[in-house]
């Protein structure tokens, strides 16, 4: 069986399957026209057709406003977020159905390090994404 990113965002969106890099791609671009309320989604890399619970989740935020976004992976071995270059004295939040969801001061990144932890989840089929500065945290 084949893996699809399984991602929710949004109250009137059921839940979404991509299977592209191109779906990744357009699933970012879409989630920043959103709006505050929707500024972050959850995905899971699961097997098409699996009725199997998946052991992971990554959570995204993505901004228009700031062109920045966030990552946060959790598995049954912990929880990381994805480190940026600066630190954001007022905080990290984006909005997951309009609760927010804070990250470290300095879990700002650019959104392609947020399309390559969607695509690294998928094509390492739920598994932390390779290739980014992973910290540790609770």
């Amino acid at each position: 069986m084949a893996y699809v990113l399984e991602v929710a965002y949004r109250h009137d969106q059921p839940t979404t399957h991509l299977r592209t890099r191109a779906e990744v791609n357009a699933f970012v671009d879409e989630l920043l026209t959103l709006g505050p309320e929707y500024t972050a989604a959850t995905a899971y890399a699961i097997q098409e057709g699996s009725e199997t619970l998946p052991d992971h989740e990554l959570l995204i935020g993505a901004s228009s406003r700031t062109n920045v976004g966030a990552v946060r992976y959790s598995g049954e071995e912990g929880t990381w977020y994805a480190k940026g270059e600066l630190t954001n004295p007022n905080g990290v939040v984006f909005a997951y159905f309009g609760s927010g969801q804070e990250f470290p001061p300095d879990a700002e990144v650019p959104l392609t390090v947020v399309r390559a932890a969607l695509w690294g989840l998928l094509a390492g089929e739920g598994r932390r994404p390779e290739g980014l500065t992973w910290v540790a945290t609770d």
